[in-house]
């Protein structure tokens, strides 16, 4: 048997050292194949020389050139014109190419690299292949442009490249077509577009408040449930700062995010910042833990150091820590809550709930009722003024039916206890206590009808009454609303549509959606006190204002949402609030918003992003004061985007006021495509 296996073996070697004609594939060995039209063999040597054709293929890799010298023992390969290499899309290209198949090694030739998932194209002379997935380059250029004639690239003195990780380059030009734009001794990006660690693209402009400023970020991949950006802040006229993004990804669903932002400001000769720490901990299904830390160094810090509406002039500042326990229809739950009154000249006497405790329960059935609980305690401690315990119950049995088949009747009734224990400056100190019956109902009759077996219209009217037991509570402590429940006796009506339409997809599955949602209501104050924080006009007349809300969507991009009141005693419009949204393709929108409160706000926002040329988008945003005739902010940001790169240039201008100082910004925003982008910074 052996002597056979040692004849077959040596019949076939010598057929291959024998030129073959026409198109020849050899295994020649376990995990290399040779394919090409003319073939033969040096038998001592073990070394394979092709012409014509040559394809060399191994464990997913593929080499194509017009020759290629393959010696078996030591896993060379010589490969002249024409050399192209391709793994799993990644591709080199070049005159000549030297590799070893053993350990992937080898030199190219006037070649080119390209990485196909983020279109990296490195160009060089002489390219080298140092393992598997390493690749250095000794004066060349690199880009993710397509063309001979990129729009931008990078000129280096060395590149080390490892792909599906980072690239390195030492003593890089950037160019923009062939104008040099800036040089840098040392640069790292990410080779591939999935989370990469990497320098990237920095934001600067001018800022009134800020003088000039260069922003430079550093994203770390610190393995795939963590990933964190460091953020240089440099600013001519506020000092040197910087930031912090880190966010996480934890088993079962929990998740959390640490922000920090610090700057040595020079104008105020001190240190400032912010730290904003949110995490959610699901233990079990039905245990969660929650905290969300929002702490800054300084009562104007946000007047400074705030970018958007909402932030810069914020009023409040909260940190909460709290859990969450739910079973099948009740639940305990528990928080403490820290509160920074930012316009109070300290926050001494800025109540604080540490903690509050509560338990829910709903939907116990007990006889023809069901009965549910809602109960909680809260201390409340401040350094300045009262403070004190406050433990409410609130059980109440509730019933539904359905009379003739038609109708909803719901009822219920309940009893409010509230009972406190007052320290400190109040005269109301001392153990306190009240209750206070509470009971009422709702009759509703759903009327529904369908059309075309596509339209589908629900009308519910229905009446609703109220009873609040009227109880003397000047003497209690007063720390919140909770501890002045009005009395009332009071009837609501209202008529609510709903207009829905099926739609047909092209799998079957029809889809349903809301094209119209309106609800007309009012209400009558048989006796009792109005208190109606929902508002900022409210006259107090027995006979409620008309409200009317809704939300119309006649197409699937294009929504409407309303909100208005009119007082029908005084005949006039108390509030009027309306907002039109419309989404286009890709990042097109449009949002226009509209507030108007009697004597208090005259008030309209809107913002567009809409394409002007095919390669040019704007974006806008404005905030206009009707009732002190002031544009209050304005953005003005416009994007040009090629096929690798993109630059936006923003301008904004925020009209200062009692509390908060005016401020005017320019910046530019590069980004190159496959090397990242800088948004707005610390990402808040």
């Amino acid at each position: 048997m052996k002597a056979a296996r040692a004849a077959w073996l040596l019949t076939y070697l010598m057929l291959l050292a024998v030129p073959a004609q026409g198109e020849l594939a050899v295994p020649v060995d376990k995990e290399v194949t040779l394919k090409a039209n003319d073939l033969s063999v040096d038998v001592p040597t073990q070394s394979y020389r092709a012409q014509g054709e040559v394809r060399i293929t191994q464990d997913g890799l593929s080499l194509l050139a017009d020759s290629v010298v393959y010696r078996r023992l030591t896993g060379e390969a010589q490969a002249q014109g024409g050399v192209f290499m391709e793994r799993s899309g990644d591709t080199m290209k070049g005159d000549s190419l030297s590799l070893n198949l053993l350990s992937q090694t080898g030199e190219l030739l006037n070649g080119e690299l390209f990485v196909k998932r983020s279109n990296f194209r490195l160009r060089a002379e002489r390219l080298e292949k140092t393992g598997p997935d390493d690749y250095k380059m000794t004066k060349g250029t690199f880009t993710t442009c397509d063309g001979d004639k990129p729009s931008w690239r990078f000129e280096a003195r060395q590149v080390k490249v490892t792909l599906e990780d980072f690239a390195t380059a030492k003593d890089a030009v950037f160019y923009a077509g062939d104008v040099p734009i800036f040089y840098t001794p040392y640069l790292i990006f990410p080779a591939n577009i999935e989370r990469q660690s990497g320098l990237l693209l920095p934001r600067l402009g001018y800022s009134s408040k800020k003088g000039f400023y260069y922003d430079q970020p550093y994203y770390w991949a610190i393995n795939p449930s963590q990933e964190a950006t460091f953020t240089l802040d440099l600013e001519s006229s506020r000092g040197v700062g910087g930031g912090l993004d880190y966010r996480y990804l934890r088993p079962h669903g929990s998740s959390g995010r640490l922000q920090t932002f610090g700057i040595y400001d020079t104008q105020k000769s001190e240190f400032r910042g912010e730290v904003d720490q949110q995490h959610l901990e699901l233990l079990t299904p039905r245990l969660t833990l929650a905290s969300n830390i929002h702490l800054i160094t300084d009562r104007r810090y946000f007047l400074d150091y705030g970018e958007f509406s909402g932030e810069y002039n914020r009023q409040y500042l909260e940190s909460t820590a709290s859990f969450d326990q739910r079973w099948e229809r009740s639940g305990l739950f528990g928080e403490l809550r820290y509160t920074d009154d930012l316009e109070t000249p300290n926050n001494d006497a800025t109540l604080q709930r540490l903690p509050i405790l509560g338990f829910i329960a709903a939907g116990e059935k007990v006889g023809p009722t069901f009965f549910s609980m809602d109960s909680r305690f809260t201390s409340f401690q401040r350094e300045a003024g009262a403070t004190g315990q406050r433990l409410q119950l609130h059980p109440r049995l509730a019933w539904y039916g359905k009379p003739a088949g038609l109708l909803d009747l719901s009822l219920y009734g309940g009893y409010q206890q509230r009972m406190y224990n007052a320290q400190g400056e109040s005269s109301e100190r001392g153990w306190r206590q009240l209750g206070q019956a509470d009971a009422g109902g709702s009759l509703s009759l759903p009327l529904e009808r369908v059309y075309d077996g596509r339209l589908r219209h629900l009308m519910i009217p229905a009446v609703e009454y109220s009873f609040v037991q009227q109880r003397r509570d000047g003497d209690l402590p007063f720390f919140d609303y909770d501890d002045r429940v009005l009395g009332q006796n009071a009837v609501r009506w209202s008529l609510s549509n709903v207009v829905t339409r099926k739609f047909a997809e092209a799998d079957g599955i029809p889809e349903y959606r809301d094209l119209l949602y309106l609800k007309l209501s009012q209400g009558y104050w048989l006796s009792g006190q109005r208190r109606d924080l929902l508002t900022l006009v409210d006259e107090g007349h027995r006979l409620t204002d008309l409200m009317l809300e809704g939300v119309l969507t006649p197409v699937q991009r294009l929504s409407v949402a309303f909100d208005t009141r009119y007082n029908t005693s005084d005949s006039q419009f108390s509030t009027a609030n309306v907002g039109v949204e419309l989404k286009g393709e890709g990042r097109d929108k449009a949002k226009l918003g509209y507030r108007h409160s009697r004597g208090e706000v005259d008030y309209v926002e809107g913002g567009f992003t809409f394409p002007v040329t095919k390669d040019i988008t704007a974006d806008l945003l404005g905030r206009y004061s009707a009732d002190s005739g002031e544009l209050l902010e304005s953005r003005y940001a416009v994007e040009y985007r090629r096929q690798c790169w993109s630059v936006v240039f923003s301008y904004s201008d925020r009209v200062g006021s009692r509390n908060v100082a005016g401020e005017q910004q320019f910046s530019v925003n590069f980004t190159l495509a496959g090397l990242g982008s800088l948004g707005p910074l610390r990402a808040f």
